[in-house]
C-alpha cells in the first residue's frame, strides 16, 4: 500500500508485517534455536529485522529463502550465501 504525502505525492510504502521468530521457525520447518545459531554465526543469509530487542522476519525473505534452497537433484550446487 502506497502512502501520499498531504500534497498527494507517495512517500514511501507501508512495511510487510513482519513476524516473530517462533512463526519464521515454524514456517520454515526449524527450531527456534536453529534460527539464534543462524543469526549469530551469520550463515546462512537470512535477513532478519532488530527492533529494540525483538527480532523479527519479513515472510517475503523466509519465502525467498525456501525458493533459493530448491534443488532438481542432490547433485546441484547449494546457493552462494
Amino acid at each position: 500500500m502506497m502512502v501520499k504525502s498531504r500534497a498527494g505525492q507517495i512517500v514511501g510504502t507501508t512495511p510487510t508485517a513482519l513476524v516473530n521468530e517462533h512463526v519464521a521457525a515454524a514456517t520454515l520447518g526449524l527450531k527456534v534455536s536453529t534460527l539464534r545459531r543462524w543469526r549469530w554465526a551469520g550463515f546462512p543469509a537470512l535477513p532478519f529485522h532488530k527492533i529494540g530487542n525483538a527480532v523479527r522476519y519479513n515472510p517475503d525473505d523466509l519465502a525467498d529463502f525456501v525458493k533459493a534452497g530448491r534443488r532438481m537433484s542432490t547433485s546441484e550446487q547449494p546457493p552462494q550465501y
